[in-house]
């Protein structure tokens, strides 16, 4: 039989380091004589005259069964796919008593991650290997007080799973040449009867014994009546890897074989493709619970989180599988998501922002109303949020859109995923449109006032990102601030030369005169980024929007008409990150209508939770401190990180971290000043923290990833230091980033 017909995927066998040519045991050689005994021939299963069960090679669901022969698995002869010449470990599915031949033939390399299997495959030689119990005491007693070599800031590590090929290395001490692994298993017939025949639950036995190694030796999975499907394959699959004890040595995969191999069964049967399935989504939960597979669990739980409602209703008992903390996750996972769609429910059914206009704007007594035209901002952001209503009334035909209108597919009525991120997508553009790349925030993270570094800026600018503030502020959570977070403005000098150099007050009384429509529409075209111009239709009518807002107006009216519709612009696209940006890791996102940015937060169900736990040391000190990843990767700054704001301010700043962007966060309060811990603890693997989010970009304020030592890494891939020194001014801050401090908005 081929297995490249029916495998999840192809790579060459690697032969065994300790290979050697087919030696006869002498129990095979014994056989060997019986068969040729005149009335002793070898005793069989008997299978004449009797219907063998129906089994079929497991394959997607979209493709054709193919029927699978048992009958040399149920014989013990030689199983053809996992028969491999250069194997040096013979697997016999019965006792030794039972004088039956080997059913597979494999490198034992396959099952290196199973301590009950290698135990009885070399027995006395492998509890007297001291290489697997020297790097168990190693990682139980790692300590914090690293080496010198290892004390550079910023070293990453490979995260690959070191523990694992180690302890497969480790197969050079054991004696080369033939071994036998006999799995007696608990078969009811007995097998030395001559005229045994198997009963059904005999056959299943076999059949998910012969899976099992089929799946560590990445060959096809054989489906029966009574495992019809790849989940109940995998359950059981599952259940023998964790009987004999299959794991890395912290726990938290089940080898690197496993790992390995599952990942590319579940990519082949896309087991985390679970949008249309309430049923499989149940079941990547369970898998990615059983198999130890991060990668699996995180999607079926983020899906899982989205659809719960109809989870719910749909009362399967699949749901009862799953663990007692997972399901706890998905509750609280569920109430989280259901507090973010309230906000932006209230704000965007609407559009409706009261709070962007009851502070400072609101004032007739403060310093800046006397000089700030408040009222005209708030005019034209209520313009702006007509036109804004009106154009997608038109797009879906209501807003907010109803389900299965002739102007739109949705199946749901609402402000869904889809609808959200097609909002966040044009208010992202418009962003790009307007925002000046060179203003880099001035914001603090303190309170409502302004700031000694915004006193340099002018009036203007600094009562912008007042109200800014204010509306950020406004309700939890509090939302961090945009790094560039100021429009650029229509100016005389980008249409009548030498402008700049006119006397002030001649200059202030030209931009009070009214305009004529070329010189603003001029004035108009050189306010916008070029570069930035995304020809979409919501841009197009915005542009359209502006010029008619404009007509009749002098420029001093077209700023303040500018940065009303900039305010109206910062309200929405602020309120979408917490249910447009999707969880990392999660694969299967497009045409999905409930939301996807909840995560599982903690250490997976099947690990300890300080495994989730990522170290950090202070920036310019020696203290150190241990914080859950969650705080860094899922919390309100790290998912305003991964958004549209956060990521094009990276590439016009040049930098790979934005971590000078003050937090908003309130665990910060919380971290200045940190506990120094003291060097006793354990420090998790890469393994040992599931890939929570493998591209973490930034840290908090003032914390620097500690350095591990080789084989350990944080939850992700590589460690990202952040040079941070809460001691600087943020003056100093900002003279770093590069921003110009000449011309001002």
């Amino acid at each position: 039989m081929s297995r490249g017909n029916f495998s999840p995927g192809s790579r060459p066998d690697s032969p065994s380091k300790q290979s050697r040519p087919h030696t006869p045991t002498k129990e095979q050689k014994l056989a060997k004589r019986r068969s040729w005994m005149p009335g002793k021939s070898r005793v069989e299963v008997q299978t004449e005259g009797i219907q063998l069960p129906k089994a079929w090679i497991a394959a997607p669901s979209n493709t054709d069964n193919v029927s699978y022969d048992l009958t040399s698995l149920l014989n013990f002869q030689q199983v053809s796919e996992l028969w491999k010449e250069s194997g040096d470990v013979l697997v016999y599915l019965h006792a030794r008593e039972a004088h039956r031949g080997p059913s597979f033939r494999i490198n034992s390399s396959v099952f290196g991650a199973s301590r009950k299997l290698m135990s009885m495959a070399y027995g006395d030689v492998h509890r007297n290997q001291t290489t697997p119990t020297i790097l168990e005491h190693q990682v139980q007693n790692m300590s914090l007080q690293l080496p010198e070599h290892l004390s550079t800031r910023g070293s990453s590590v490979d995260g690959s799973s070191q523990g694992s090929r180690t302890f497969s290395d480790s197969f050079d001490e054991f004696p080369r040449g033939e071994v036998n692994l006999y799995l007696p298993l608990p078969l009811r017939n007995d097998l030395s009867n001559a005229h045994a025949s198997l009963g059904p639950e005999d056959i299943e036995q076999l059949v998910a014994v012969r899976n099992v190694f089929a799946f560590l030796s990445h060959r096809p999975l054989v489906a029966t009546s009574r495992t019809p499907n790849i989940f109940s394959i995998f359950l059981k699959i599952a259940d023998f890897l964790q009987r004999h004890e299959f794991s890395n040595l912290d726990g938290s995969t089940l080898g690197e074989e496993a790992a390995t191999n599952f990942k590319e069964y579940s990519d082949y049967f896309r087991l985390a493709d679970v949008r249309t399935s309430r049923e499989k989504t149940l079941e990547a939960i369970i898998l990615g619970e059983r198999m130890k597979s991060w990668e699996l669990y995180n999607e079926g739980f983020v899906h899982g989180v989205g659809k719960y409602d109809d989870i719910v209703k749909l009362k399967s008992p699949k749901y009862h599988m799953i663990s007692d903390a997972t399901a706890k996750r998905l509750e609280r996972a569920t109430l989280d998501l259901n507090l973010r769609l309230k906000t932006v429910r209230t704000r965007l059914e609407s559009f409706e922002f009261p709070s962007a206009f009851s502070g400072i704007a609101n004032s007739t007594t403060s310093t800046e109303s006397k000089t700030i035209h408040f009222k005209a901002w708030k005019a034209s952001f209520l313009t702006m949020r007509r036109h804004v209503m009106g154009f997608y009334k038109e797009r879906y035909g209501a807003w907010p859109p109803s389900a299965k209108s002739k102007k739109n597919e949705f199946e749901e009525s609402g402000l869904n995923r889809i609808l959200l991120q097609e909002l966040y997508g044009d208010f992202s553009d418009l962003y790009d449109l307007l925002v000046n790349r060179t203003a880099f925030t001035t914001r603090t993270d303190q309170a409502s006032s302004v700031g000694p570094a915004a006193e340099k800026e002018e009036v203007t600018a600094a009562a912008l990102r007042r109200v800014m503030d204010e509306y950020d502020r406004s309700s939890p959570p509090v939302q961090p601030p945009i790094p560039f977070d100021s429009p650029l403005l229509p100016s005389l000098e980008s249409t009548r030369r030498g402008f700049e150099g006119l006397d002030p007050k001649k200059q202030k009384k030209e931009n009070a005169k009214r305009l004529e429509n070329d010189e603003i529409n001029q004035a108009l075209m050189q306010s916008y980024n070029r570069d930035g111009i995304n020809s979409t239709a919501f841009i197009q009518a915005f542009m359209t929007f502006e010029r008619q807002s404009a007509r009749g107006k002098s420029m001093e009216e077209i700023q303040d008409l500018r940065n009303g519709q900039w305010l109206f612009m910062y309200a929405v696209i602020q309120s979408l990150p917490l249910v447009v940006v999707d969880a990392p890791g999660s694969r299967w996102t497009k045409g999905v209508e409930y939301f996807l940015c909840e995560v599982p937060k903690g250490a997976a169900p099947w690990i300890h939770e300080t495994q989730s736990r990522s170290w950090y040391t202070i920036a310019g000190g020696t203290g150190v401190v241990s914080l859950p990843t969650d705080i860094i990767d899922h919390g309100v700054d790290g998912i305003y990180r991964r958004s549209h704001c956060w990521q094009v301010a990276e590439l016009w700043s040049g930098q790979n971290d934005l971590s000078t962007v003050p937090s908003q966060d309130s665990a910060d309060s919380i971290l200045m000043p940190p506990p120094v811990l003291l060097p006793n603890g354990k420090v998790s693997s890469r393994s040992s923290s599931p890939n929570r989010n493998s591209q973490r970009n930034s840290v908090h304020l003032g914390l620097e990833a500690l350095p591990l030592p080789p084989g350990v890494a944080p939850a992700g891939a590589k460690p990202v230091v952040a040079n941070l020194d809460p001691s600087k001014c943020f003056e100093a801050i900002l003279g770093e980033t590069g921003a110009p401090k000449g011309k001002k908005n």
